[in-house]
């Protein structure tokens, strides 16, 4: 305390980016006699939209010459390097359309992104409401900004609308200043890039509150009270690595930032967890920003979708105090909470990502709160293996597993006991209510809970974790009419070729849910009781699978766990 006032130094939670800062291009002096490209992506709306845009544009400029290009979102690297060059080689200035949610903005601004650093001006075509998210997604790639057409409402409305209001007249209005009087602007949240700040008031609740609101104001907070991350907070923390606190463990999308492990241990302090935590939030983070996850597109989408962990490890979980039993869905547990409440503050810190700027859900979700769980390894009475060997590591190998759950629905089975054909009758129910209609999200992996009373029903028919998974495949269809019915033209291209060549011949056919038996993943947790079941949808977009990493303590593991114990929540298993 100095001059009557109390201090609070903390560590800043955000990250720092090495990407080089370029300079947007310039803009066009006008548009007479120019070559503008157009390049679409192929999104329904746009079919209806496309057709009034060209007839706005050759109004608005028709001394400039027209070429489109269409580009498939499911274009592999490569073939999408070739098309951007092309465009941007036979083009002055390129109209980039559209972004009308938040993955596909999140997927075509980079296109945009692009063609702007390759010294030709951009004007990229997006609805209202995601016009940040594109700025966001500009600014951690380099550039300054991005040159933004928005259309005058947050969705594409139906023809008549379009026409009434003048929308595509609207928007070839702003491609023309956007590719001839544009400037950039300064981003909605400014960077802050000082390493340590300090919060002062008149007593430690005061200076604590100065922190919070400070916090909150720069988009670092989840809105729950905040421990402040101090240096010996954050030392603290990092006792449970044995990495250097400089070991980047990989550029965090979206913002590309650089993940160290320093940033880790000063979301996970502030999170409130203990330093035995940070083997599994490593790992944690390991597993959200493999590729396989696709960790940009969650962040990022309209869907509600959150990250749902899974802890396998009997010895681990017994020494973290990991509920795996009764409300392992929480409440009550510090380390399911403050672990799940962790990278939930890494993502949006390190991620750079927040409700609406770049994380675009519309109702989000409780998951982004609360998402750990345990395996109940106990459940399973030696006759099926814990999940962590079923997805290829040893038993003395603890995991921590990663799906990108859109949706929970819990069941009760009756009569008790089940039958296993009960069982997986009440499963394929919830399958079937709860997979993604539009984008198809039978296609990657989704996964089922289930309680250990229900588990002693498939213990007791000796079923295995194979066979059931077998069951619920041929289960969990629908008729071809029902799953094709208007539905979106990108997940049905990845669905296997005799699942398509089958419905082309008979329309009513059953198609699967899922796409192969092993695709659905299962996993006992929660306490015994009811016979309950739960189905959690994954996320149809993507692609982003279920991923599982392992979990490595440091060498004085034995160490930290005497140093920081105590903190064991009563329960009875």
């Amino acid at each position: 305390m100095t001059n009557g006032q109390t201090h609070i130094r903390v560590l800043n939670p955000s990250g720092s980016s090495e990407v080089s800062a370029i300079p947007n291009a310039p803009r066009l002096k006008d548009l007479n006699g120019k070559k503008i490209g157009i390049l679409r992506n192929r999104v329904p709306v746009g079919q209806v939209f496309y057709p009034y845009l060209d007839k706005a544009l050759k109004n608005r400029m028709p001394n400039a010459e027209f070429r489109t290009w269409e580009m498939s979102v499911l274009a592999d690297a490569d073939a999408r390097a070739a098309k951007l060059r092309e465009v941007a080689e036979n083009s002055d200035a390129v109209i980039v359309a559209m972004g009308m949610s938040g993955g596909s903005t999140t997927r075509t601004a980079p296109d945009a992104i692009k063609i702007e650093k390759s010294g030709k001006p951009v004007a990229f075509i997006v609805t209202k409401c995601f016009k940040s998210n594109a700025r966001f997604l500009a600014r951690s790639e380099g550039l300054e900004d991005l040159a933004i057409a928005p259309l005058i409402l947050d969705y594409v409305p139906p023809a008549e609308e379009i026409e009434s209001l003048g929308i595509a007249e609207k928007v070839a209005d702003e491609v023309a200043r956007a590719l001839t009087a544009w400037s950039p602007e300064p981003p909605e949240i400014p960077a802050i890039k000082e390493n340590s700040l300090t919060f002062s008031d008149k007593d430690i609740f005061m200076a604590q509150e100065e922190m919070e609101r400070f916090f909150l104001n720069h988009g670092w907070s989840d809105g729950l009270p905040l421990v402040p991350p101090t240096e010996e907070a954050v030392a603290r923390m990092l006792e449970g690595s044995s990495l250097p606190r400089e070991h980047v463990i990989a550029r965090f999308p979206p913002s590309g930032v650089n993940a160290t492990i320093e940033k880790v241990a000063v979301n996970a302090a502030m999170a409130g967890c203990l330093p035995q935590h940070m083997p599994v939030i490593l790992a944690a983070v390991e597993a959200i920003v493999d590729p396989l996850f696709d960790l940009i597109g969650v962040q990022c989408t309209s869907g509600q979708v959150a990250p749902f962990f899974v802890v396998s490890g009997k010895k681990l979980i017994a020494q973290l105090n990991i509920n795996d039993s009764f409300c392992a869905v929480g409440p009550g547990w510090k380390a399911n909470a403050t672990i799940g409440r962790a990278l939930k503050l890494i993502m949006m810190n390190l991620g750079q990502t927040w409700p609406g700027i770049n994380d675009m859900k519309a109702f989000g979700s409780p998951f982004r709160y609360y998402s750990v769980i345990g395996e109940n390894e106990a459940a399973y009475s030696g006759a099926w293996e814990p999940l962590r060997i079923a997805e290829g590591f040893s038993d003395s190998q603890p995991t921590i597993s990663v799906m990108p759950a859109m949706s929970w629905q819990p069941d009760l089975v009756l009569p008790t006991p089940p039958s296993v054909d009960r069982i997986v009758s009440h499963i394929s129910l919830q399958a079937k209510a709860k997979y993604d209609r539009y984008a198809l999200n039978c296609i990657y992996n989704n996964l089922v809970l289930i309680s250990p009373t229900a588990f002693d029903a498939i213990r007791r028919e000796g079923i295995s974790r194979k066979q059931l998974q077998e069951k619920l495949y041929e289960r969990i269809q629908l008729p071809g009419t029902e799953v094709f019915d208007g539905r979106e033209a990108v997940g049905f291209s990845r669905l296997p070729a005799w699942v398509l060549e089958r419905h082309q011949k008979d329309p009513d056919a059953p198609v699967p849910l899922l796409l192969n038996p092993g695709s659905l993943k299962i996993c006992v947790s929660g306490g015994p009781g009811p016979d309950m079941i739960a189905y959690m949808g994954t996320w149809g977009y993507g692609p982003s699978h279920f991923v599982t990493k392992p979990i490595h303590v440091p060498q004085n593991w034995q160490t930290i766990l005497a140093k920081y114990g105590g903190w064991e929540s009563p329960t009875i298993r």
